[in-house]
């Protein structure tokens, strides 16, 4: 009899344990300024969160957002005024703070009942510039614009401080939020996501209660965003409602479609390839440009990434993820074994 999860290969997941566990041992042994290499890399784990999450709602259900960043802001705004003003102990908060995102996700999901596409996405931005509003606006706990500072998490009677501590307890979210999400798209819960993706006439007409599971899969996108911004919240120690702009939204949008829409493993490839050309190519080709042409900075950042979206969608629209999957299987095949073509 077959088993449940038979058909997935789950032999990935000690090997990346046992690699994200190396990782920072490597770095420290390689480079004086690991510190910096070990920041970037808490905030791929950050992101990775955060896309998967994206991933669930876009890539599966085929529901477009643009407003992933209030979500985040939720999370990370509700964890640090819960942590330092009311005095809840981090580890609740990690429990309480994504399930206030995702309580806004699934208030945010009603629209997704009579709008889809465009409007959906006009949508869910305007809810972002809402949530930055209501940040000023409540000023009392929030500091408003100024920024609001956020005490470094405690666990087990344990203080994390500092990128070292701070990259463990990242990326162990990270790879559950992995490992969770695969699991649960292979089950009941992921396809009737992608029937309603495919086609929400036939995903009825199979008994799938379409209001339902847009609204579980909103309510799960929003946890997955706001245990994100709880994360940054307390390792960054400081938010302020510049880190949550519509753009970042947008940039999420990116770190998908490049990575591959509707595969959770490209949503992780999108993130980490996009975070390390922002962090470690970008400004070297900035100040080429800079140098020689006194090109703006951000202009030039503007321009790499649109030039990457344009080059994706026009001659790799299954991204990075789906790349792979053609270089496996034409490697599989070589040298065009018959046996192996057909079986």
């Amino acid at each position: 009899m077959k088993g449940r999860y038979e058909d997935e290969n789950l032999k990935w997941i000690p090997a990346l344990i046992a690699l994200v566990i190396v990782i920072p041992f490597m770095l420290k042994g390689m480079t004086f300024s690991y510190k910096y290499y070990l920041y970037i890399l808490n905030t791929v784990g950050i992101y990775i969160i955060l896309t998967v999450g994206l991933d669930i709602l876009s890539g599966y259900t085929g529901l477009i957002s643009l407003g992933h960043a209030g979500f985040m802001a939720i999370g990370a705004y509700s964890s640090a005024i819960l942590v330092d003003q009311v005095g809840l102990p981090f580890g609740l908060s990690l429990i309480i703070s994504p399930i206030i995102a995702g309580l806004f996700g699934f208030i945010i999901g009603f629209p997704a009942l009579r709008i889809s596409g465009m409007y959906l996405g006009l949508t869910t931005m305007g809810f972002g510039f809402i949530i930055r509003r209501l940040i000023i606006a409540l000023r009392e706990w929030t500091q408003g614009s100024g920024g609001l500072v956020v005490s470094s998490p405690e666990l087990f009677g344990f203080t994390i401080k500092g990128d070292w501590a701070n990259y463990f307890l990242v990326w162990t979210f990270a790879v559950l939020t992995i490992v969770a999400s695969r699991r649960m798209m292979k089950s009941k819960i992921g396809r009737a996501f992608m029937a309603i993706r495919d086609s929400e006439q036939a995903a009825q007409a199979s008994g799938i209660n379409i209001a339902q599971y847009k609204m579980m899969s909103f309510f799960i996108s929003g946890v997955f965003a706001g245990l994100a911004g709880v994360l940054m919240a307390h390792t960054n120690h400081f938010i302020s409602t510049d880190h949550f702009d519509n753009m970042l939204s947008i940039y999420f949008i990116i770190m998908v479609l490049v990575g591959g829409i509707g595969t959770i493993y490209g949503a992780v490839l999108g993130t980490i390839f996009i975070v390390l050309l922002e962090n470690l190519i970008v400004p070297i080709i900035e100040k080429g440009l800079h140098e020689m042409f006194q090109v703006k900075a951000g202009d030039i950042e503007s321009l790499i990434f649109g030039l990457i979206m344009f080059l994706f969608i026009i001659f790799q629209p299954t991204g990075l993820y789906g790349m792979w999957l053609k270089i496996r299987i034409y490697w599989k095949l070589f040298p065009f074994n018959p046996k192996q073509r057909f079986t």
